[in-house]
């Protein structure tokens, strides 16, 4: 699915890359929010905005490491939201990237350099990308920091109703 998204959002213009990518961060945490609150329909109900949402991610177990990153896409996204003719610029894209710990750096790196599902006119090397295409990149490796703590919870889920079937067969 997120060769399909890197694909997706390569072919939008800079609004549309980072409101679709942001949507894309925003349904995986969404996604933990549903596995690790007890009674998740109270979430709809609060009302409660992106940036908090975030916040009681983190504090229900979401990895704190890509609490930046994530603020950073927010940040980029709210820029688009404010300002009618708002550019990517170097800055806005290097304060992504410095908002990821060193292992995620490599990890954006390593999508480039080490995928042989690389799109077409895709650089092979992280500084030979625009922009846009950084990003992009950046952005789909956030994803999947998130979707593996999505898993995670999911395992950790299914293991207790597993344990539970175990305690009511015994």
């Amino acid at each position: 699915m997120l060769d399909k998204m890197l694909n997706i959002l390569l072919n939008e213009d800079e609004l549309g890359a980072v409101v679709r990518a942001h949507i894309l961060i925003e349904q995986y945490v969404d996604h933990f929010l549903s596995l690790v609150v007890p009674n998740h329909d109270y979430l709809n109900k609060m009302s409660i905005d992106f940036s908090n949402k975030v916040k009681l991610a983190v504090a229900m177990g979401l990895d704190e490491e890509i609490y930046k990153p994530i603020n950073s896409i927010t940040s980029i996204r709210n820029k688009f939201a404010h300002r009618a003719n708002f550019k990517l610029d170097s800055s806005d894209v290097k304060n992504f990237y410095d908002s990821f710990v060193a292992e995620d750096r490599d990890g954006i790196q390593a999508i480039i350099s080490n995928n042989p599902d690389r799109p077409t006119g895709l650089a092979d090397k992280y500084s030979r990308l625009s922009i846009k295409e950084k990003l992009v990149v950046m952005v789909i490796l956030l994803a999947i920091r998130i979707e593996s703590e999505v898993k995670f919870e999911l395992d950790y889920v299914l293991e207790q109703i597993d344990d539970s079937e175990d305690e009511v067969d015994a």
